[in-house]
C-alpha cells in the first residue's frame, strides 16, 4: 500500500511539471509574436514627413510665404537629404536685392537624426489674371540608415488669386485682316482701399505689330507706361494704335504686366492679355517689286512694280478702284511708267479705275488679277545731310476697294491696304591713284624707268560713300611679281594705315565702318604706301604690272546686303601725273 501511494504522488508532480512547463512556452511565444508585431521595421518610407504649406487663395501680387516642413518619425537616421523648392510659374522672387523669374531653391542636409524635424520657408509674389492657378513645387530625396537605395518625396501646393487690387483689361479686336489697323485698348483702375505709387505698365506687342500712335504717349520706349501714384478708386485708359501683320489663322497675343516697386526694385504685380486671330480678308492684295518683297535696290537701278489682287468671296463688288501711293526723294519721277494708270503729282499717287481696268466695273467672286508699274531711282541720294542715311528707301503704299458696299457689310467702304519698303544699299566707290610725283612724299628714281634702276612710286586708295555707313570695310591689293613694298604707308583723318603681308604679296588696309557721305559731305578716306620698282633686261619696251588686283568688301549697315568691288590690273602706264610714259628703257 505504501509504494503504491508514492507512485501515485509522484506521477501527479509531474503532470504539474508539465502543466507549468506549457503554459510557460506559450507565455513566451506570446511575448515573441508581441514583440515583433510592437517593433515592427526600423524604416517605413511613409514615417518621412514631408509637407508644404501656404494660402490656397491670394489676391494679384500678393507676398506669398511658403513654408516647407520635414521630420523623421522612422527608427532609422536619414542621410545625405536633397531638397528642391520650385518657386510657381510667373511669380516674382526677391533675393539679394535682384528679382528672379520661375526661380528655385536648393538646399542638403547631411544627416536627419530619428525624431529630428525641421522647416525653411520662401516667400515670391503671385502675379497673374483673376482665376488664375499659381503651383509650387518641392522634392526630397534621400537614404536612410543602412539601405542603399535612395528615396524620394514630392508635395505640390495650388494658390488660386482671387482678387486683383488694381484691375488691367485689355481689348484687342478678336480678328483683323493682315495688313490692317487695329488698336489695343488698356483700362487700369485701383480697386484697393489704399493708394498706389511707383507703378510701370509695360505692354508685350505680338509679333507682327507696327505701332504708330499712342494716347497718352509713353515714356521712355514705345511700350512703356510710368504711373507715379493712382489713388484708390482712380483709373485710366491708354489706347495703342498700328498695323498688325500675320499668316492667316496665325493668333497673335498682346499682353501688360504691371509693376511696382519693392525695395528699389520693379517687381511683376499683375498680367492680362489678349489674342487677336488674322482672318482671311474679304479682298487680297499684295506688292512686289522685281518680283520679290525684300528687294535691295542700288542708285540708278529700275522697279517694276506687281500689285497683285483678289476677290475671296461669293460676293460681287462694283466700281473698284486701286490707288498707289510713291513715297520717297530717290524716285525718279521723271521715268516713271503707270502703265495707263492716271499719276497725280501733288499727292504722287496713282490711281486706276473702271475706265482702265474693266474687271473693277463688276468685279467677280474669286477673280484674280494684277497691275504693273514701274519706276527709276536716281543715280545719287537728294540729300547730303549727315546722318540721313536711314532714309535711303522708297516705299510704295496701296489700296484697293470700292465704296459701293453690299448690304451685309457695315461701313461706307470696303477695302485692304498693302505696303512694301525697298532700301536702297550703298554705292561706295574706291578710287586707286599712283603719283611718279607724289604730293606729300615727292619722287624718286628715273621716270620713264630703266633696267636696273629703282623709282619709287606712291599709291593711294581713296573711298568715297555718299549712301548708307558701311561695316567691316577689308580693301586687299596684290603687288605683281618683282614690285616691292617700301615700308611706307599712311592715312588722313587719324585712320589705321596699310599693312603689308610679305608671304602673299597683299596691302591690306582694314577699316571698322566708312560713314556715310564720306567723300560727299566729309573728306574722302585715304590710305597711302609706296612701291618700289626695278625693272629687268626682260622688260625693256614694254609696261610694268605694278598691281595685279584690287578688292573691296564690306556690308551695308542699313540693308545688310554684302558689297564686292573688283578691280584688274593698274601698270605704269597709269600714273595719274605722268600717263603713257609707262615703257621701260
Amino acid at each position: 500500500m505504501v509504494v503504491v501511494g508514492a507512485c501515485t504522488i509522484s506521477n501527479g508532480m509531474n503532470s504539474k511539471i508539465l502543466k507549468y512547463l506549457i503554459l510557460l512556452a506559450f507565455i513566451l511565444l506570446i511575448g515573441a509574436i508581441s514583440s515583433f508585431w510592437l517593433s515592427g521595421p526600423s524604416f517605413r518610407e511613409k514615417d518621412v514627413i514631408f509637407e508644404l504649406e501656404g494660402p490656397t487663395q491670394v489676391g494679384a501680387g500678393e507676398e506669398v510665404m511658403y513654408k516647407l516642413k520635414y521630420s523623421n518619425e522612422t527608427r532609422s537616421t536619414l542621410h545625405n537629404l536633397n531638397l528642391s523648392f520650385f518657386y510657381p510659374e510667373g511669380s516674382a522672387v526677391l533675393v539679394d536685392g535682384q528679382i528672379l523669374e520661375d526661380h528655385s531653391e536648393d538646399f542638403t542636409i547631411d544627416e536627419l537624426a530619428v525624431g529630428e524635424k525641421g522647416e525653411k520657408e520662401f516667400s515670391a509674389f503671385l502675379i497673374g489674371e483673376k482665376g488664375s492657378v499659381r503651383v509650387a513645387k518641392a522634392n526630397i530625396s534621400f537614404k536612410a540608415g543602412t539601405l542603399s537605395s535612395v528615396f524620394e518625396k514630392d508635395v505640390s501646393l495650388s494658390t488660386t488669386i482671387v482678387s486683383a487690387p488694381i484691375t488691367l483689361i485689355l481689348v484687342a479686336p478678336p480678328n483683323a485682316v493682315s495688313g490692317a489697323d487695329i488698336q489695343y485698348i488698356l483700362d487700369y483702375r485701383n480697386v484697393s482701399d489704399e493708394d498706389a505709387f511707383d507703378l510701370i505698365l509695360e505692354l508685350d506687342y505680338p509679333d507682327g505689330f507696327t505701332p504708330h500712335d499712342f494716347e497718352p504717349a509713353p515714356d521712355l520706349s514705345k511700350n512703356t507706361w510710368n504711373i507715379k501714384s493712382l489713388k484708390k478708386g482712380s483709373g485710366n485708359r491708354i489706347t495703342m494704335g498700328g498695323v498688325l501683320n500675320g499668316k492667316e489663322g496665325e493668333s497673335k497675343i498682346a499682353s501688360v504686366k504691371l509693376k511696382r516697386k519693392i525695395s528699389g526694385e520693379y517687381v511683376d504685380y499683375q498680367k492680362s492679355s489678349a489674342v487677336t486671330v488674322i482672318s482671311n480678308p474679304v479682298l487680297g492684295l499684295g506688292v512686289t517689286v522685281n518680283n520679290s518683297t525684300d528687294y535691295a535696290a542700288t542708285l540708278g537701278d529700275r522697279l517694276n512694280y506687281v500689285i497683285k489682287y483678289t476677290n475671296n468671296t461669293n460676293i460681287n463688288f462694283f466700281g473698284m478702284n486701286l490707288s498707289v501711293k510713291l513715297d520717297g526723294d530717290t524716285f525718279d519721277f521723271s521715268t516713271l511708267d503707270t502703265r495707263g494708270g492716271f499719276y497725280d503729282d501733288s499727292t504722287r499717287t496713282i490711281t486706276w479705275n473702271p475706265s482702265v481696268v474693266a474687271d473693277f466695273q463688276n468685279f467677280t467672286p474669286n477673280l484674280k488679277g494684277q497691275i504693273n508699274f514701274s519706276v527709276g531711282l536716281k543715280s545719287a541720294f537728294s540729300s547730303v545731310i549727315p546722318g540721313a542715311s536711314q532714309d535711303s528707301f522708297v516705299k510704295v503704299s496701296a489700296k484697293f476697294g470700292t465704296q459701293k458696299v453690299p448690304d451685309d457689310f457695315d461701313g461706307n467702304e470696303v477695302y485692304v491696304l498693302s505696303n512694301l519698303v525697298t532700301k536702297i544699299s550703298t554705292q561706295s566707290n574706291i578710287n586707286q591713284a599712283i603719283y611718279y610725283n607724289d604730293p606729300n612724299l615727292g619722287s624718286s628714281g628715273s621716270l620713264p624707268m630703266k633696267v636696273g634702276e629703282e623709282t619709287l612710286l606712291t599709291v593711294h586708295w581713296q573711298l568715297t560713300n555718299p549712301g548708307n555707313e558701311i561695316e567691316n570695310v577689308k580693301i586687299i591689293g596684290k603687288l605683281s611679281p618683282g614690285i616691292e613694298w617700301e615700308g611706307i604707308a599712311m592715312a588722313n583723318n587719324d585712320l589705321p594705315v596699310p599693312t603689308f603681308n610679305v608671304n602673299s604679296s597683299e596691302v591690306s588696309w582694314v577699316l571698322s565702318k566708312l560713314p556715310y557721305g564720306t567723300g560727299t559731305v566729309s573728306d574722302k578716306y585715304e590710305g597711302i604706301f609706296r612701291i618700289k620698282v626695278k625693272p629687268s633686261s626682260q622688260q625693256v619696251g614694254s609696261k610694268v604690272d605694278l598691281l595685279s588686283s584690287l578688292q573691296f568688301t564690306g556690308a551695308d549697315s542699313f540693308t545688310k546686303q554684302e558689297l564686292f568691288i573688283n578691280k584688274g590690273v593698274v601698270n605704269s602706264d597709269n600714273l595719274v601725273d605722268r600717263p603713257r610714259e609707262g615703257l621701260v628703257q
